[in-house]
């Protein structure tokens, strides 16, 4: 669909730019599903430490 057939209507403006919003909120907005960087570079650190 191009983008000046969208403008010509307000709903589908207004559902366009909905679907720009759930995608950037989708794709930068996702939490990390798990965080172990933060235990290996304590575990790197206690190892290193060790020495």
């Amino acid at each position: 669909m191009r983008t000046s057939t969208i403008f010509k209507n307000r709903w589908w403006a207004l559902l366009w730019a909905a679907g720009i919003i759930w995608f950037a909120y989708d794709f930068a907005g996702a939490a990390p599903e798990d965080d172990n960087s933060a235990a290996d570079a304590n575990q790197a650190a206690d190892a290193l430490n060790a020495f």
